[in-house]
């Protein structure tokens, strides 16, 4: 089991990182499991050559060049992303920007996420499933969600949140043992 967690927050440590890590925890001790953080990273959103769709692969050299590799290595992809002005964190946003070249690439790997926020993670939710569909992925779950107050404190308000990221973490196991046959028992 192959599994590139991908932090989306520039927080390191804050609410989304614990929900990644309560998702994470879940997975079995075999599992190869790589985390990238994306607020450590220097990188760009996609150019507007379009030279990735004839080369078939993405001409832009930085930070972000291996970890789209990763993307491709990974059976289970997890995007953890606060919601910022309803939407994805323009980390996240992107990463998602620079994967055009890969249509096909993610096909059938299992997506999942973590969203914490105010409000209006309506919209976050819409983007994160758009780019898993759009790249046929297969959507592992429903995600966890973590209703963060800035002006109240953390996940400590939301009791919902680290249990459902536990929960996200189980159902992604147990869909890859559907979708890879047993492969968890082989090893």
């Amino acid at each position: 089991m192959k599994v590139l967690a991908i932090f989306g927050s520039p927080r390191k440590e804050g609410n989304t990182a614990q929900m990644m890590e309560a998702v994470l925890s879940e997975f079995p001790k075999e599992a190869q499991i790589k985390r990238v953080y994306l607020g450590e990273l220097n990188y760009t959103g996609a150019c507007a050559t379009r030279d990735c769709k004839v080369l078939g692969y993405c001409p832009v050299q930085d930070d972000l060049t291996p970890v789209l590799k990763e993307m491709i290595w990974a059976d289970i992809i997890l995007f953890g992303s606060p919601s910022e002005f309803a939407d994805v964190s323009s980390e996240i946003k992107k990463l998602m920007e620079r994967t055009w070249f890969m249509k096909g690439a993610l096909r059938n790997k299992i997506g999942g996420y973590v969203i914490t926020g105010r409000r209006y993670i309506e919209s976050t939710i819409n983007t994160l499933h758009a780019f898993m569909l759009r790249h046929r992925m297969i959507l592992g779950c429903s995600g966890a969600l973590g209703y963060t107050f800035t002006e109240m404190g953390s996940l400590e308000y939301d009791p919902l949140a680290l249990r459902d990221a536990h929960f996200t973490g189980k159902r992604l196991v147990d869909l890859y043992d559907i979708v890879y046959k047993g492969k968890l028992a082989e090893k």
